[in-house]
């Protein structure tokens, strides 16, 4: 594996972002569409794809405590401006929501699902009493794609792409074959000096962690298991420490506190289950910020590889079988891991919590990041003391790149229709 290619993949696919990145998407695309627009606007049309729906239906919007993608679509008009990216929402101040709300009131806003789209796919159209502005968002949560105005190209990115490329410069594919005894060499020849933009992830997470100890935001699931811990319900472990940081950053982004995370691979939440985990586990480790970044490094390049088979948005929880899968690994390197442990934490991984369902960004996203936390970091010691999961035991294959095709053929042929199964749900829960 090429050093270059590997620096590419860890820069692309890391990122900052301002709450839940689906509904942050949507009003992204509004807003393109809005840029350049002339008349009082009519009316607006968002026709997305069923990932994007499905985790911006129920999930705060940050700064304004309430969720609705609705509610995205009406900020994106109030406030949006698209040159922000995924920091889309952040000077959203309580007095845009009750515009938001207004100008939903009288105005018609309308979602449909596009049938076609086979990855991360938002189009809005925005009706003016002058004209009709189009923006497509395509492969990314913030590339895109093309705009139009009355059906007319005003612009058009260069290069088309998808879930598995991210932009036209460079290709996840890149990953598709690597093992892991390549990743690591890839990893250790780089210069340190190079991965420490990593710990950025780390500093800024934990800072989201905070943010959700302080204040009351989502489910809550960080303040009540610190309450476990300091009553003795819950042992004083470093697992448990960890566990109530990651919850407590999920309670914030997913509760609508306007604190920046940073993300990795589309997520967010992927963000904070990795970078809260191994950063946490390499201080405990007494390992130096060299270290930890370079352990960073190769557990996102385990994900990128999981990502080549799952695609970014997947029907199982990206936390668990992609983010933690990586912590894992991770970690297992920092426990001083041989190649073959940190593949058979891999194995583990996957093994455990392939099944972990992914039912809409919510609240309840801490729980399943507290639990893919403990088992990553769980999963990295029983590989450094030797323990492994055998060919044929379920989906595990007799290496890291049979497991993955393994998965690969569960994620598109086992659980093809479940996307489209738990939007049925929750759409009939909104109404």
């Amino acid at each position: 594996m090429e050093q270059h290619t590997a620096l590419n993949v860890l820069h692309q696919h890391t990122f900052l972002t301002i709450g839940c990145t689906d509904p942050v998407a949507i009003g992204l695309a509004v807003a393109h569409a809005c840029q350049g627009a002339e008349g009082k606007i009519r009316k607006v049309r968002v026709r997305l794809d069923r990932n994007i729906y499905k985790d911006a239906v129920s999930v705060g919007i940050p700064g304004t405590r309430s969720s609705g993608v609705d509610l995205a679509v009406a900020l994106a008009i109030i406030k949006g401006r698209p040159e922000a990216g995924l920091e889309l929402f952040k000077d959203i101040e309580p007095g845009d929501v009750e515009q938001a709300k207004a100008f939903l009131k009288d105005h018609e806003v309308r979602f449909e699902l596009d049938e076609e789209a086979t990855g991360i796919r938002i189009t809005a159209t925005v009706v003016t009493e002058k004209g009709v502005y189009e923006a497509l968002i395509e492969g990314a949560h913030d590339r895109l794609l093309e705009k139009k105005v009355n059906g007319h190209s005003t612009f058009r990115a260069e290069t088309a792409c998808d879930e598995a490329t991210l932009s036209g410069r460079d290709s996840l594919q890149d990953l598709h074959d690597i093992s892991i005894s390549e990743i690591v060499d890839t990893i250790e020849a780089l210069k340190p000096a190079e991965l420490l933009f990593l710990l950025k992830g780390v500093t800024q997470n934990l800072h989201a962690a905070q943010a959700g100890l302080a204040e009351h935001a989502g489910l809550e699931l960080g303040k009540y298991l610190q309450s476990l811990l300091e009553e003795g319900a819950l042992p004083d472990s470093i697992i448990n420490r960890i566990r109530i940081l990651a919850a407590a950053a999920a309670d914030a982004r997913m509760g609508g506190i306007k604190v920046p995370v940073f993300g990795c691979f589309g997520s967010g939440n992927h963000g904070i289950t990795y970078f809260i985990t191994v950063g946490e586990m390499g201080r405990h480790l007494g390992k130096n910020d060299e270290e930890i970044a370079q352990a960073l490094a190769l557990g996102l390049l385990v994900v990128g590889v999981i990502k080549t088979r799952t695609g970014i948005l997947t029907p199982h929880c990206g936390c668990a079988v992609a983010a933690g899968t990586g912590a894992a690994a991770a970690v297992t390197y920092m426990l001083g891991g041989t190649c073959g442990q940190v593949e058979s934490a891999v194995q583990l991984m996957t093994a455990n919590l392939t099944g972990m369902l992914c039912d809409g960004a919510k609240y309840g996203c801490a729980l399943k990041i507290a639990t893919s936390v403990a088992i990553a970091i769980e999963t990295a010691y029983l590989a450094q003391a030797g323990a492994t999961v055998p060919k044929g035991n379920g989906i595990v294959g007799d290496t890291f790149q049979e497991t993955m095709d393994n998965l690969a053929i569960i994620t598109d042929r086992g659980m093809k229709n479940v996307d489209q199964a738990v939007l049925d749900v929750l759409l009939a829960g909104q109404s």
